[in-house]
């Protein structure tokens, strides 16, 4: 089924796809996703702080240790979203981040046509998604991520285009990081209550994947985020629970854009 479906909808978009290749990656992306759920709920707790506050390692409501200092790559927190000795509800609702990266991560396989390619759209997926989850929670996207996601992806990329045989497109990679993270810093500088710092350090890595695809993809993010964050913004300003002037998470969006974007980019020369 999911091979039929796939061949339709690369059908439709007129792209080659090699099914005995893509069914695995895309299974195995989204298996990747599932398991990766409690660890980035855990990096979500943790940093879902306000800025100049420290990291969170324990419950709100009874104080029990959630993630013990050290050895990071063991903090986990559990898929029901819920403090295992009270009971309370922590973090993000429960499967939510698994079936986002799943679904994220199913995608990119889909669309990644090498194992470095590959490679630097799941650390994107994997560290925009925790970025959304915190942008919701607090109004803020950590450096640390932010800064991590920009290195980890144009490291990645640049291994993609170099095995490749294809040094150039490295060249749009930069371009494309640099011109949609200048663009978010504009908006800013214009219109503060519009977009944030943190953002504008998000669009680096947003930036350079999607213009690795192509300069259309990367202009399909960004609109496609926008479009998104008003279509939320109209919600809530027709229902009364906000107005104009009530912040809106963009970093949610950004990630959002960005992933549809890959899904519907056209095919990469």
């Amino acid at each position: 089924m999911l091979a039929r479906w796939i061949a339709r909808v690369s059908s439709a978009a007129r792209i080659k796809v090699d099914l005995s290749m893509t069914v695995p990656w895309i299974i195995g992306a989204a298996a990747a996703g599932i398991l990766a759920g409690p660890g980035i709920r855990a990096i979500v707790f943790l940093r879902s702080t306000a800025a100049g506050q420290p990291s969170r390692r324990d419950c709100p409501a009874c104080d029990h240790v959630l993630l013990a200092a050290g050895r990071p790559w063991r903090w986990a927190l559990p898929v029901t979203g819920r403090c295992r000795a009270c009971q309370r509800r922590i973090g993000p609702l429960p499967l939510a981040v698994e079936l986002c990266c799943a679904a994220a991560l199913g995608i990119v396989a889909f669309r990644a046509t090498s194992i470095w390619e590959l490679a630097a759209f799941g650390w994107f997926v994997l560290l925009a998604i925790p970025l959304a989850c915190i942008d919701v929670a607090v109004y803020r996207l950590p450096d640390i991520l932010t800064i991590t996601a920009a290195i980890g992806s144009i490291a990645l990329l640049t291994g993609a285009a170099l095995t490749a045989g294809h040094p150039a497109r490295l060249g749009r990679v930069l371009l494309g990081a640099a011109v949609l993270s200048g663009c978010f810093l504009a908006l800013l500088l214009v219109a503060p209550n519009s977009m944030g710092l943190g953002d504008a350090k998000l669009g680096v890595s947003t930036g350079a994947v999607l213009a690795w695809v192509s300069w259309q993809t990367l202009l399909t993010g960004a609109l496609g985020a926008f479009l998104l964050a008003g279509l939320y913004s109209g919600a809530l300003i027709a229902m009364r629970r906000a107005t104009a002037a009530t912040p809106v998470p963009m970093g949610m969006f950004i990630v959002a854009g960005a992933v549809a974007a890959i899904l519907l980019g056209p095919v990469r020369l």
